[in-house]
């Protein structure tokens, strides 16, 4: 059985398959483009200062100042120049004087909403009716503004026929669709080629999603939140009805002291761990500006064709052991965004029922949240962000993810952005990067100092991604990210702990996205793709 086993991994399609290291090219001589024009500003401050002092005092002085910028201009720490770090602090520290990290929610707000429950437990305040016109148009309505901080202050939720929610960026001009997703079995507890085949027919569905007009970023989630046992137990019955009017036995008829020992257990957990999983497509106004012209135009034709773009992906997933259980309504979107600021709201939340299931969008915001250099308090909780700065660089095995995700049954979300590029603009990219590596190289040899294999390893990862591309793959930019919740430091910290243990096990490298905390929790643990690669 070992060796049949070790024969299928062998003649595994995804034998090789590895991730690039981090880039370490760049615009010239692997530096950036702010690397570049600073080293510029420099080289041209040095030039005066010979000219106008003269020798020698002239240029000493252009010698220390061009130690300094190379000092501090072309050295990297954590992956990002310490030029960037220093436009991170000065932002940072302008944001503070500017009281821009602290978050207060407003009772009262400027546009008449209230952030309360609405009278209407269906629509939010100031909502009307999707209906549509004589002409078929939707009929949009005013819609509900969520009260977030920061950009996504601006985020106004519609409801489309069917009662999905359309989340609309004014200031992007992007429309966001969020769909819960279910898968039909554990993908652990399946054979090498059951894994193999769900593997592919995941990545097929991917790239179909990112070829599809208009999608300018895909987010892949799973939410690791409590629920209240009457829930599960609300579940099991559910489950239970579902096998006996199939003829099948379930609960008591199996085994009825196991039943007894599962209710008992229900009645007395005040919360239990699940797992909330959700896709959430944003759809780019301006990529598909004719398409929505010819929908009828505005806003009504970008939910026009949101709703194609949600056919289209319930028909996309199934192949992959993955189905969309529901697309997430005003109220349940908010429900998302509400817990990921309290996770205590999401044992309240989850025994609601009926037309009040959810929360309002009003009140998916933080009552108050305060901004630090390497966290986030939100309603008495802290939030901490990494991402995954390094994937694994051996054999990367299938569902090599899976102890993030299953870090343990504390409060984390595990976020997976692709970003789709156009293949011409990819290829001059990767046109680029080659040529700045062969200028480095030629560099190496004038000094007569050695290869690294890291830098010859870089060369390796390049023409893989070529090859790809020119095989007819998309191009699709990724991005993991994982926000680890603790109810105070200390548990913060334990928490992070064990996630970075886990990462170790992924062979996985985790960054703490330092100074940007607020814009990384907003990413990653919020239904709506707001990243930016």
């Amino acid at each position: 059985m070992a060796q049949q086993t070790l024969e299928q991994q062998l003649d595994s399609p995804w034998d090789g398959a590895r991730f690039a290291r981090e880039r370490t090219t760049g615009v010239l001589l692997g530096l950036s483009w702010s690397q570049v024009i600073t080293l510029g500003v420099a080289l041209g401050l040095m030039l005066l200062l010979v000219f106008t002092g003269g020798f020698p005092r002239g240029l000493f002085t252009a010698l220390v100042l061009g130690a300094v910028a190379a000092g501090v201009v072309v050295p990297k720490v954590m992956g990002r120049p310490l030029i960037g770090w220093a436009g991170l602090w000065l932002r940072y520290l302008v944001r503070g004087a500017r009281d821009q990290l602290t978050f207060v929610r407003r009772e009262d707000t400027d546009d008449g909403e209230t952030p309360t429950e609405p009278s209407s437990p269906v629509l939010s305040p100031g909502e009307t009716s999707t209906a549509r016109d004589e002409a078929g148009r939707i009929k949009p309505g005013s819609g509900s503004r969520f009260r977030l901080p920061g950009e996504a202050n601006e985020l106004r939720v519609y409801t489309l026929p069917g009662g999905a929610g359309f989340v609309y960026d004014p200031r992007r001009g992007e429309g966001i669709v969020c769909a819960k997703i279910n898968t039909s079995k554990a993908f652990a507890l399946e054979s090498f080629d059951a894994q193999e085949d769900r593997t592919a027919n995941w990545r097929e569905a991917i790239s179909a999603i990112a070829r599809m007009p208009g999608v300018a970023r895909v987010q892949h989630a799973d939410q690791t939140t409590l629920i209240s046992g009457s829930k599960v137990m609300e579940f099991y019955n559910a489950k239970g009805a579902e096998a006996t009017g199939e003829g099948r036995p379930s609960g008591e008829a199996v085994n009825p002291f196991l039943h007894a020992a599962f209710v008992e257990l229900m009645a007395e957990a005040q919360d239990m761990p699940v797992h909330e999983t959700w896709m959430t497509v944003v759809l780019s106004r301006d990529k598909v500006a004719k398409r929505i012209k010819s929908l009828g135009g505005g806003l009504s034709g970008f939910m026009n064709l949101a709703l194609s773009v949600m056919t289209t992906i319930e028909g996309t997933l199934p192949a992959s052991g993955t189905t969309v259980q529901a697309w997430h309504s005003p109220r349940s979107l908010a429900a998302l965004v509400r817990s990921a600021f309290d996770p205590r709201a999401s044992v309240v939340i989850s025994e609601r029922s009926g037309d009040w299931v959810g929360v309002a969008p009003g009140s998916a915001g933080p009552m108050a949240m305060e901004v630090f250099t390497d966290h986030v308090r939100t309603d008495g909780y802290l939030h901490r962000t990494y991402k995954v700065s390094e994937f694994p660089q051996s054999q990367a095995r299938l569902g090599f993810l899976e102890p993030l995700i299953f870090a343990g049954d504390f409060r984390h979300t595990v976020s997976v952005v692709w970003v789709p590029r156009d293949a011409r603009g990819a290829l001059n990219h990767i046109q680029r990067r080659k040529a700045d590596w062969r200028t480095t190289t030629r560099l190496l040899d004038k000094l007569d100092r050695p290869h690294t294999l890291e830098h010859d390893r870089e060369l390796e990862d390049i023409d893989r991604e070529e090859t790809e591309l020119v095989d007819g793959h998309a191009r699709l930019d990724l991005a993991v990210l994982i926000t680890v919740t603790g109810a105070d430091e200390m548990e913060l910290e334990a928490n992070c702990s064990d996630v970075l243990a886990r990462a170790v096990n992924a062979n996985c490298e985790l960054r703490v996205a330092y100074l940007e905390q607020d814009s990384a929790l907003l990413a990653a643990a919020l239904p709506f793709g707001m990243v930016d690669l």
